[in-house]
């Protein structure tokens, strides 16, 4: 018994051994991304998915003259729309995160390296200010209205905004988060998935709080424009709600942490069985001894006294004492006197001239000797 289950605690220190220096590894290897294509192609990436994000939804939002101005339903169709698009190009680069709120999550998840949330919140905020700077050179001057700022409605303060913000923006990273998760099985196509989740939070958010859902999204119009009015609500609000829609999916939704839990507590219960087994292979021997003498009518009686504690186990020392002729209990004869129901000691009651007899079935500690 013993045996296994110091097996089993080794087994399980080996294996978080072997999970520190994985993640040894892969901070060095954090070190040495910086040299290889792949990073840089993934940082290019961010930025050029941020760049089109940005000039597509802030151009929904530009009138034209003699053209009807554009309605809600426009703008929440193309801001999902638009996702889909480049979640599907750049999704096998860089992730396809185009949102420092997604990637904030992603980093505090251990998803991605720190030196690759750095360059991707940086890249991404250069896209979004390209896009809208350009979006500014191409359009009427005059007609450029507010360039696709988000605005709060006047109706509401900035911590309902905030509030607002961190639901919907919860809603888009959990969506993120489920989408990219290895081990479940897709249901169609993670672009959709992705685009259909800011289409529906679009159409919510836009009256209310304009929908930013994207720290770099309202940074570039408001940077172009020179407009900061409340603009820490969309930096603070979606990224208190991806970190928190990251953290509850990772730790609590991700099922291959479920599967490791649950690995986990069916070692635990085989090892249990295995004691169980060993216990019960002793029981079942000892059971079967005393029905063969049960069946043969036998017994046998043990009259032992001074039972001391050895290095190993109790061991009997059989007493120096003369045995009665007649012992007065226990199975050698008739009970004509009732047993005292008074004990002493551990196994070494004494009773008159003679011994306590000891029955055969008596349970002794482990490795004890038995008669």
């Amino acid at each position: 018994m013993a045996s296994v289950t110091l097996e089993s605690f080794f087994l399980q220190l080996v294996n978080k051994v072997e999970n520190i220096r994985d993640n040894l590894n892969r901070k060095k290897t954090m070190k040495e991304e910086i040299r290889t294509l792949e990073f840089w192609r993934s940082i290019i990436a961010e930025c050029l998915a941020t760049f089109f994000y940005v000039f597509l939804l802030c151009g929904a939002h530009i009138s034209w003259p003699n053209v009807e101005h554009t309605n809600i339903l426009v703008k929440a169709f193309t801001n999902g729309l638009t996702i889909a698009t480049l979640v599907q190009c750049f999704g096998h680069i860089s992730g396809a995160h185009i949102n420092p709120a997604v990637t904030f999550a992603m980093f505090l998840t251990q998803k991605i390296t720190p030196l690759r949330a750095i360059l991707y919140v940086t890249s991404q905020c250069g896209g979004a200010i390209a896009g809208a700077a350009l979006l500014y050179g191409v359009t009427i001057p005059g007609h450029q209205e507010t360039l696709g700022i988000t605005v709060i409605h006047p109706d509401l303060g900035a911590w309902q905004a905030f509030g607002i913000e961190f639901v919907l923006t919860f809603v888009i990273v959990f969506t993120v988060f489920a989408t990219v998760d290895s081990s479940r099985r897709s249901l169609g196509s993670d672009a959709v998935a992705i685009g259909m989740a800011y289409l529906a939070v679009s159409l919510i958010g836009l009256p209310a709080s304009g929908a930013s859902l994207n720290p770099a999204r309202s940074l570039g119009p408001a940077f172009v424009m020179n407009k900061w009015q409340r603009h820490w609500v969309y930096w603070f609000g979606p990224l208190a709600g991806g970190v928190t829609a990251g953290l509850i999916y990772e730790y609590i939704f991700d099922s291959k942490k479920a599967r490791s839990l649950k690995e986990a507590l069916d070692d635990l219960d085989r090892v249990s069985n295995t004691d169980d087994d060993y216990e019960d292979q002793d029981r079942c021997k000892m059971a079967k001894d005393d029905d063969e003498l049960q069946a043969t009518g036998g017994f046998r009686p043990q009259y032992h006294d001074n039972y001391r504690l050895n290095s190993n186990a109790y061991s009997p020392t059989v007493s120096t004492y003369p045995a009665p002729s007649e012992p007065p209990y226990g199975y050698g004869g008739p009970r004509s006197t009732p047993l005292p129901s008074c004990s002493s000691g551990v196994y070494d009651s004494r009773y008159g001239n003679g011994f306590r007899t000891i029955p055969s079935r008596m349970e002794y500690g482990p490795g004890s000797v038995k008669f």
